[in-house]
């Protein structure tokens, strides 16, 4: 009896280690089976090549989120561009570190930076005049950062001029084709040439992605390529001229393996699908979880608070009550014309919620602008939900406790006060999330004063503090996402402060605003009815839908279930461990007739 026991639970134990087996020879083969084995191509650049999380009407999607569509599934791809980035100010970010680590023999890079190394400030400016072997230099910072440390480990470079920015009457300018004029310090030039003479002096494949947009924008007119582009909300005017949506992007990709492939770029060029350009009609859709604002720009003055100049005076958000509005805050005219905010333990600058006062002047969407002021901190409480400075933002509340007033903003402030050392320098609030601009080099006091600045440009606001760093990186999204009109410019202050601002001045298209309601109207925007549902095609091409063997691209990343094991994958392991459990099974009976046999 006790070996008949002891067979049993041999032949138990035979079964459970095969099961176990079972287990680890799927892991192990799994793992053997990973994109890891795969060539990689690697892709790096800015907001006009990455991937975002928007809860925009047609979010933003650069065109290395696409690229995938148009390979064969030889190579992983791995898109680690990053929104705000230049080719220098990219080098910080631990995705910089990845790519150098990760790249390998056979892998590729694709690089596609420009956008923001035109930018007229130190941290991200690059000039676009001198070869690669110039210090400082636009040519000199994608060789030493990505071609030179990609070629020593084997990884062949393609280059990628910058996408046009959009023009929505169809006439170009300098600066939406990335030539730029000098500004002080800062030398102008072409960025797409510098790249185009660095290919040619080096031997790189180069795609001039400046050419080939302005070429498709040329074709389809300015009243469809705003489609091509991410709306903030339903209405066109929303348009964001500099990103674009699942349709640009999926379209720019196309055009990038395109080019690629007749360029012959050997082992890649191979592996790139014969394609037509994709539809409006095939690939553009509009997000499914976008919630329509129930917002009205129609706003009365306050009863509570004077007019200063041409600022009005309000305050609105998570301010404890609407008791706490007229006993909590003061703002007020003084007689020399400087403005005086004081907030007595009220509102807040906070993760999940605003409450502020302010005197804001309204801008046209669609104008240019610069704001200036001095801040003179009389007091202030030491506490992380105390700010003060200028704020531009997408949606305004006329003296009103409103929890769920969580627009979009950039602002030229600091936040984080009791963190000495690591007090925010300007942040900015986006689909909800509060994000950090910079950090201070220098200690917040009362009695000080403080220079502020928030200016326009095409890509989105540049915030200046004090004199700490002028701030852009991820500051480059549109005002428009609740309200498509109007952007709410002007002073404010939260939660425990008192500031005196003087020396405030506005200027809209270059010019200086001095009476209220200049200029009256929004400027004329986008067309009243642009097609976002019919496509108009394009000149030269005759889109198709795209021959992939891949999905069609949607408005939302793909989220893969399992954990990533193909469902197919799942099933053949289900089978496997039930054939491999069986087989113990059998053989235990085949043991015990054997013996029995024996007997």
């Amino acid at each position: 009896m006790k070996n008949k026991n002891r067979r049993r639970i041999s032949c138990l134990l035979s079964a459970v280690l095969l099961l176990v087996m079972s287990f680890g020879f799927g892991t192990f083969a799994g793992a053997e089976e990973s994109d890891s084995s795969k060539p990689v191509v690697w892709i790096v650049g800015d907001s006009t090549v990455s991937a975002f999380t928007d809860n925009y009407y047609y979010p933003r999607y650069g065109w290395g989120t696409q690229i995938d569509k148009y390979l064969d599934g030889t190579f992983e791809v791995k898109n680690i561009a990053l929104s705000g980035r230049s080719s220098t100010s990219y080098t910080a970010d631990k995705e910089y570190g990845e790519l150098i680590a990760g790249m390998k023999k056979g892998d590729f890079l694709l690089v596609g930076f420009g956008h923001n190394d035109e930018k007229a400030e130190s941290g991200r400016y690059t000039n676009p005049n001198g070869d690669y072997k110039t210090a400082g230099s636009f040519a000199n910072s994608l060789y030493e950062n990505y071609i030179k440390p990609a070629q020593a480990a084997g990884t062949t470079v393609v280059l990628c001029t910058p996408i046009v920015r959009r023009t929505a009457d169809g006439n170009w300018s300098d600066s939406q084709l990335h030539v730029t004029a000098a500004s002080g310090e800062f030398e102008g030039g072409s960025y797409p040439q510098a790249i185009i003479n660095l290919g040619k002096d080096l031997n790189v494949p180069v795609v001039d992605m400046t050419s080939l947009t302005k070429k498709l924008y040329d074709s389809l007119g300015a009243a469809e390529t705003v489609n091509l582009h991410a709306w903030t909300s339903s209405k066109p005017e929303s348009v964001d001229n500099t990103h674009t949506n699942i349709w640009g992007g999926t379209y720019n990709a196309y055009l990038v393996t395109k080019t690629i492939k007749e360029l012959n770029v050997a082992g890649l060029a191979e592996h790139i699908i014969d394609a037509k350009a994709p539809t409006k009609s095939d690939v553009l859709k509009s997000n499914p979880d976008y919630k329509e604002s129930e917002y009205s720009n129609d706003l009365k003055d306050s009863e509570l608070w004077a007019n200063a100049g041409i600022f009005k005076g309000t305050v609105f958000g998570n301010v404890g009550g609407n008791d706490k509005i007229a006993s909590k805050f003061k703002l007020e005219s003084l007689d020399n014309g400087n403005i005086n905010i004081a907030v007595n333990g009220a509102g807040k600058i906070a993760g999940t919620a605003d409450g502020i006062a302010m005197y804001y002047y309204r801008v046209p969407a669609n104008s240019n602008f610069t704001i200036t002021a001095k801040a003179t901190v009389n007091s202030f409480t030491s506490n992380d939900q105390v700010s003060f400075g200028l704020m531009a933002r997408d949606d305004m509340y006329i003296d009103q406790n409103n929890n769920n007033t969580l627009g979009d903003y950039v602002a030229a402030g600091p936040l984080k006060l009791t963190k000495k050392g690591s007090v925010w320098n300007c942040f900015a609030r986006k689909s909800g999330a509060l994000t950090q601009g910079g950090t201070c080099t220098n200690e917040i006091k009362a009695g000080e004063t403080y220079n502020l600045k928030i200016e326009s440009n095409t890509d989105g606001y540049a915030c200046t503090f004090g004199n700490e760093e002028t701030i852009t990186g991820g500051f480059d999204f549109k005002l428009t996402s609740v309200d498509s009109e109007y952007v709410y410019v002007g002073m404010y202050v939260a939660r425990s402060a008192d500031v005196t601002f003087s020396d405030v001045k506005l200027v809209v298209d270059g010019k200086e605003i001095t009476s209220a309601g200049e200029p009256e109207n929004p400027t004329p925007g986008e067309p009243e009815n642009p097609t976002p549902g019919e496509p108009e095609n394009p000149a030269p091409e005759q889109p198709a839908k795209p021959e992939t063997p891949a999905e069609q691209p949607a408005t939302d990343p793909v989220v893969s279930d399992n954990n990533g094991v193909e469902t197919g994958d799942s099933y053949h392991m289900v089978w496997y461990i039930a054939a491999m459990t069986l087989t113990a099974g059998i053989a235990c009976v085949e043991l015990k007739r054997k013996k029995t046999f024996d007997k």
